[in-house]
C-alpha cells in the first residue's frame, strides 16, 4: 500500500521517525507550508525571537546530547540572520539540519522578495547544501542528509526549500515510517571517513606507536573535542600508564581536575603547567585535534623538539598545520580498546618530577575563588556549565571542575558573543531536570537578549550567571597590554538596569556580592526557573596567562607588570 503525501508532511514525518521532539525556528512567507504541517504533527515549535538565536538553541540539542538537531527560517534575511549559529556549528562540528523556506523556482535569479542565492552563501560553511528542485528529491536527499550530519566528523547540513515544492505530492510506503529510531551508535556505524583503512595499517601503526612511546622520555598527550566521546577510556589510558594529558578548550571535562596526570587547558589561557609541558615532551600524542592557532601559539615554535602522533577522523585534519611523524585516520573509539590492552613500559618519571615542580609556580586570581564558591552553592543533581565568550569564558574554563565534557559547552573555533543565553535554551529543553548555568558577559548578553523572551516562554530552569565589569572585558585587557591603554570601543558608558530588564521580561533576578561568599547564593540557585544573577568585577581583572599573538606557548604573560 501506498499513500500520497505533500513534501513538508515528508519532512516532519523523517523528523518525528528520529525521535526529534522539538524544532526552533522563525517562521516566514517562502517556509509556511513546512510549517503547516508541522501544526499538524505531535512535534512542539519553539519560536525564537530572533534566527540566530534559533540556530543556537538547536544547537544546544545537538551539543548536549549528541543527536542531530534540526531548525527552520524562512528566506532572505532568515537565512542571513543564521549564518552566524551555522558557522559557529560547523567550526565546532555540530551535527544540525537547517531548512529554509525559498522563492518558488519560477522566480529564482529575478531578485523576487526576500530571495538570496543561499546555496552559493552557506556552502563553504557546511559539509553540504542541497537544493530541492523535484519533489521526489526529497527523499533520498533527507536520509543522506541526516546520515551526512550525524556521522563521521559531524556537522551542519543544509536543504532549501522552493515554497512551490514544499507543498507538490509525493508517493511513498504507508509502513515507510514506522521504524525505530536510529540510535546514535547507529548513526557511527557507517561511516563517510577512513573506511579504507586495513588491519594491516592499523598493526603498523600500533608496532610504531608502542615503538615511539616506549623510547619516550616525555610523552604528552593532547585530546580536543574530537575525543570526548571516549573520555571514560582516555582516563583509563592516561591512570594506568601514568602518561600526562593536556587539553584544548573543547576538551575540558575529557579528564578530572584533579586527576595527576591532567596538566589543564593549553594555549592563549592555558595553565603553566600545561604549556611548559609542551615545550619540551619529546613525544606528543594527538588526537581529536586540529592543531587550532589558539591551542598551538605560534605553529612554527610548537612542539619542535616533540615527535608527533596524530589520530583524527577527518583526513583534511591531518597535517593541515603541523607536520606529523606518525598518523591514523579513524575515530578514537577504534585505537583506543587496542591501546588499553597493550603493556607499554614508560620511562618518564623524570618527567612527572618536572611536572610537579611547574605545579608549584602560583596562578592565583580572585575569580578562582568565586567560581569555586558557586561550584559550593549548586544543588545537586545533573548540571550543565555554558558560557558566551570573553574573559568569563576563559575563568570558566581554567577554573570550573567539569565532571564530564558533557557537562562543559562553549563556542570554541568560532568564538561567537551571544552563544550562551540561546544555546542555554535548547540544553534546557533537552534536560528538563537538569540545571542549566551560562555564564555570560555584560558585552555578550547583549547579543541575544531577545532570547530572554524564548527563555521565559518555556520557563526553564536556566540561570545567567552576568559577569559585568563594564567593558568588553578581552579587548580592553589587549588594548591595556598591547595599546598603550586606549580603550577604543571597549567600554559601554551605559547600561540597561539589569533588575529592571529582568522585571520586564518576567524572569527573576538576584545580585550577588562575591566579597560575602555564598551568602543568599544557594537560595537563588535552589529556585528551579529562569533568572539572571548579576556579578560585579573591577575591570581591572585580567585572563593570565596570556600568550600573546606570534608566541610561543611557553612565552606567556603572567601579568601586566611583567610586559
Amino acid at each position: 500500500m501506498r499513500e500520497q503525501i505533500t513534501v513538508s508532511q515528508y519532512i516532519i514525518r523523517f523528523l518525528e521517525s528520529k525521535g526529534i521532539q522539538w524544532i526552533p525556528g522563525v517562521p516566514g512567507g517562502t517556509i509556511l507550508p513546512l510549517y503547516e504541517s508541522l501544526a499538524e504533527s505531535n512535534m512542539e515549535h519553539v519560536l525564537a525571537r530572533h534566527e540566530q538565536g534559533a540556530g543556537f538553541i538547536a544547537q544546544g540539542r545537538a551539543r548536549s546530547t549528541g543527536e542531530v538537531s534540526a531548525v527552520f527560517v524562512s528566506s532572505g534575511p532568515g537565512v542571513a540572520n543564521l549564518i552566524t549559529a551555522i558557522a559557529d556549528a560547523q567550526r565546532d562540528s555540530i551535527p544540525i539540519l537547517v531548512f529554509s523556506g525559498q522563492v518558488p523556482l519560477a522566480l529564482t535569479g529575478t531578485d523576487a522578495f526576500q530571495e538570496l542565492p543561499t546555496v552559493r552563501i552557506v556552502s563553504p560553511l557546511v559539509k553540504k547544501v542541497y537544493k530541492i528542485e523535484k519533489p521526489n528529491q526529497i527523499i533520498e536527499t533527507l536520509a543522506e542528509a541526516y546520515h551526512l550530519s550525524g556521522s563521521g566528523k559531524m556537522g551542519p547540513v543544509w536543504i532549501d526549500l522552493p515554497k512551490d515544492i514544499q507543498t507538490e505530492m509525493i508517493e511513498i510506503p504507508n509502513d515507510l515510517f514506522s521504524i525505530d529510531r536510529p540510535t546514535k551508535e547507529g548513526l557511527m556505524e557507517t561511516k563517510d571517513i577512513g573506511d579504507d583503512d586495513t588491519d594491516e595499517s592499523l598493526d603498523l601503526f600500533l608496532q610504531e606507536f608502542k615503538s615511539l612511546l616506549e623510547g619516550s622520555k616525555f610523552p604528552l598527550l593532547y585530546v580536543g573535542g574530537g575525543a570526548k566521546h571516549e573520555y571514560l577510556r582516555l582516563r583509563d589510558f592516561v591512570s594506568r600508564f601514568q602518561i600526562p594529558a593536556v587539553t584544548t578548550l573543547m576538551g575540558l571535562g575529557i579528564f578530572e581536575k584533579e586527576d595527576p596526570m591532567n596538566l589543564g587547558l593549553m594555549g592563549m589561557h592555558g595553565t603553566i603547567v600545561a604549556n611548559e609541558a609542551l615545550g619540551i615532551c619529546d613525544l606528543l600524542i594527538a588526537i581529536g585535534v586540529r592543531f587550532d592557532d589558539r591551542a598551538t601559539g605560534a605553529i612554527q615554535k610548537f612542539c619542535n623538539q616533540a615527535t608527533i602522533i596524530h589520530i583524527d577522523i577527518d583526513a583534511k585534519e591531518i597535517g593541515k598545520n603541523k607536520s606529523v611523524h606518525l598518523s591514523l585516520q579513524k575515530d578514537i573509539s577504534e585505537i583506543l580498546p587496542f591501546l588499553i590492552e597493550e603493556d607499554f613500559s614508560i620511562q618518564n618519571t623524570k618527567a612527572l618530577e618536572q611536572i610537579e615542580v611547574w605545579r608549584l609556580i602560583p596562578e592565583q586570581h580572585p575569580m578562582k575563588n568565586i567560581l569555586l564558591d558557586f561550584v559550593s552553592a549548586m544543588p545537586e543533581g545533573e548540571h550543565y556549565i555554558l558560557t558566551d565568550v570573553g574573559q568569563h569564558q576563559m575563568w570558566v574554563a581554567q577554573y570550573f571542575p567539569f565532571l564530564t565534557p558533557k557537562s562543559w559547552i562553549t563556542s570554541g573555533g568560532q568564538g561567537t558573543m551571544g552563544f550562551g543565553l540561546p544555546t542555554s535554551i535548547g540544553v534546557a529543553l533537552s534536560h528538563k531536570e537538569a540545571n542549566v548555568y551560562c555564564f555570560s558577559g555584560d558585552g555578550s548578553i547583549m547579543m541575544n537578549l531577545q532570547e530572554l523572551s524564548t527563555l521565559k516562554e518555556q520557563n526553564l530552569n536556566v540561570k545567567v550567571i552576568l559577569i559585568n565589569n563594564e567593558h568588553l572585558g578581552l579587548v580592553k585587557q589587549q588594548q591595556d597590554l598591547f595599546y598603550g591603554s586606549k580603550h577604543s570601543g571597549s567600554k559601554f558608558h551605559f547600561h540597561p538596569d539589569f533588575s529592571l530588564l529582568c522585571q520586564s521580561f518576567g524572569i527573576g533576578y538576584s545580585e550577588w556580592d562575591w566579597s560575602l561568599g555564598i551568602k543568599g547564593l544557594q537560595k537563588v540557585l535552589g529556585r528551579r526557573g529562569p533568572a539572571i544573577i548579576e556579578v560585579r568585577i573591577p575591570s581591572s581583572w585580567g585572563v593570565y596567562p596570556f600568550v600573546p599573538g606570534g608566541k610561543s606557548n611557553q612565552e606567556y604573560v603572567l601579568d601586566k607588570v611583567t610586559m
